[in-house]
Formats: C-alpha cells, structure tokens, sequence
C-alpha cells in the first residue's frame, strides 16, 4: 500500500508540474487535490512520463504536422539586388522556419546566450563549432538546402560566397557569411539611408496616392521598420523621431493633420503627466481609427459603373519571374491606377468604330484624259 502511495505521488508531482511549467514542493500540496488526482486522472496502468518530456500525444500530434510538411525549393524568395536584401533575409527565415529547417542557418560555432559572440575554447584556442545531433540527418539538409541558396543568390556577392563554400555545402557558414556581409555593407547602408530620406520628406497630401489613407500609412510604418532593421543599435531613431517624422506626413491632410495635437490638447487637459509622451505605435493606432471613416466614406460614394484595376507594390515587391530592370529605384511605397477603355465603348452602343483611311494626294489620283 505504501508503495502504491509513492508511485501515486510521483505521478502527481509530474502531472501537476506539466501543469504548472516548474518543478513544485510535495511537502505544500493540498490533500484535496492528491484526492482529485487519484479520482479524476491518475491511471494505474500508464507510464508516469517525466514533467521536462512531452507526452506521447503531443509527440505523435507533432510528428503528423511535420509530415504533412513538404519543403519546396520555389517557395524561397529570389535575391537579384543588393537593396532586396532584407526582405529576402526575413522571407528565407520565415520560411526555413515553416519547413522545420532552422538547422541549417543557425550560427556555424556555438554562441553566448548572453552576449550572443561566439564561444571559444580554453583548451585551443579556437572557436567551438556546432554540432548537430544526427550528422546522417544533418548532411541531407544542409545538401537539399545548398541548392536552394544556389538558385536564389544571383546577385555577384551572394554567388562567390555560395561558390567559395561549394566543396563543404555548409550552409550554416553561407548564410552567416551573407548576414555578415550585407548588414555591414555600403549597399544596406545607402538603402537605410534612402529609406530615411523619403520618410523624412514624404508628405500624404503631396503623393499622389489614389489609395486609402490606411494603407499608406501602414505603407509608411514598413518604411520605417525596414529602414530600422538596416540601421545599427546605436544609428536608430529614437520613438520620438518616428512619431515627428510621421506627424510631418500628415501635413495637408485635412482629416489627419490634427490628430496629434488634439491628442496632446486632451492629456494637457485632463492633467496627465508628461501629456506628450506617445509611443509610434500609438500615433499610428489614432490615425489609423481616424483614417477609417473617411476611407468607409469614399468607398461608399465610389460608383460602380467604371471598371479600374489597382496594382499595388510597397517598396522592392517584384516578382521573381520578371528580370532586372535598369530602371531608377523609388524607395516609396508606389500605387498605380489604369482606367480601362469598356465604359467608353458601352457609350456608343456597342458600334465598331469605322477606320478612317487617309485620302491620297490629288498627283496620285489618275486623271482620265
């Protein structure tokens, strides 16, 4: 009976444990939860599985989503120019992530949790490299996923880092050689600077955008958070520039111009605190909600008997098919709007247009004698 009773109480350690995600003190437990347990969820004839491990239905539920996982070379982004490269940074993570292949991008040596440097061994000297758990496992990935680098680096930098690597296909030395690269490269800094530039001088009411207000404004927040990302700890904005620079696009915008003011206005008299401290996300939350009903309005007076076709790109979204342009780069977000010709034709009644042949000159007519 007492052993039964031990095996019991290991049983509700671990299970209360699971529970709570840290190890708890049997000593302090309640008798009336020991009871519950035994009642409601303990069985005699179940493994007692350890709190640190996951249960075999979570196993099993994990190992049927990883299946159904079919890694595929075409869904990585494409690397044609050195401005694309943070988002093809961020589109290659997001999807090595997906395909449960992280494995082969995480840094070549071990590194500090802390300090996030590489650690370096005090026997030699050198620097400690990463080692996966299965070698046979970790060989085809890094294989399968060498390729898939070699298909979407076709910028020149890009390619002679894939190429000085081809002999040992280790991708995780590739990437962070790329990441190296290119975080401290003059193109990334005069993309950052670019970014910058137009954000600072970018206005909504000068722009053109026959858009929603709500989608350039979110147009303008992924301009600063990519300029952000290319910048380094020290070179980033601080809050309060992003929300003077945001404040400042929204001159000569009639619905939105005062919503900044008529925030500060509020807490100055409400007698709150430091009634101008607003956080970038915030400003952005108010313009959007203010944005919203003119936006419902316009749609609401749009009218349904022209047929338009809006095509819109924020920063450097082309596609992966199309070939490199030689065009000049526009950091800003940009939205082009073509009217079809189909209400000018269903005005005249569906009538073809007769061609108009030019008349031949009075010396090419043959005169009859």
């Amino acid at each position: 009976m007492h052993k039964r009773r031990t095996v019991i109480i290991v049983a509700m350690y671990h299970h209360f444990s699971r529970l709570r995600g840290a190890s708890l003190d049997t000593r302090t437990f309640p008798v009336q939860l020991y009871d519950y347990l035994c009642i409601s969820h303990y069985r005699h004839d179940e493994t007692i599985v350890p709190w640190q491990v996951e249960l075999p239905s979570q196993v099993n539920a994990k190992a049927s989503f990883l299946k159904s996982i079919k890694p595929n070379s075409k869904e990585y982004k494409v690397l044609r120019d050195d401005k694309g490269w943070l988002p093809f940074r961020e589109s290659l993570e997001t999807t090595v992530m997906s395909h449960d292949l992280l494995t082969v991008i995480v840094p070549p040596f071990e590194t500090d949790p802390d300090t996030g440097v590489f650690v370096i061994d005090p026997a030699n000297g050198e620097l400690i490299p990463n080692e996966p758990d299965d070698q046979g496992l970790d060989e085809l990935r890094r294989t399968w996923f060498f390729k898939v680098l070699t298909d979407v680096c076709q910028t020149p930098v890009a390619k002679k880092i894939v190429n000085q690597n081809r002999d040992t296909m280790d991708t995780r030395q590739v990437w962070h050689e790329l990441c190296e690269h290119y975080q401290n490269s003059v193109s990334s800094k005069m993309r950052s600077q670019e970014l910058l530039r137009w954000a600072h001088t970018a206005q909504l009411a000068n722009s053109n955008h026959r858009g929603s207000y709500q989608s350039w404004i979110t147009n303008y927040t992924e301009t600063i958070r990519q300029c952000q990302a290319l910048q380094t700890e020290e070179n980033k904005l601080s809050d309060q520039m992003c929300v003077d620079f945001l404040h400042n696009s929204m001159r000569g915008t009639t619905h939105l111009k005062g919503v900044l003011d008529t925030y500060y206005t509020a807490r100055k008299a409400a007698g709150i605190p430091n009634p101008f401290d607003i956080t970038f996300e915030e400003y952005i939350e108010r313009l959007i909600q203010a944005a919203q009903p003119y936006d419902a309005s316009l749609g609401q007076n749009r009218g349904r008997g022209s047929r338009s076709a809006n095509f819109h790109s924020i920063l450097d979204n082309e596609s992966d098919e199309e070939e490199d342009s030689d065009n000049e780069y526009d950091p800003r977000p940009s939205l082009e709007v073509f009217q079809s010709d189909w209400d000018r034709k269903s005005k005249s009644g569906g009538r073809k247009e007769r061609k108009c042949w030019p008349i031949r000159s009075l010396h090419s007519v043959p005169v009859p004698h």
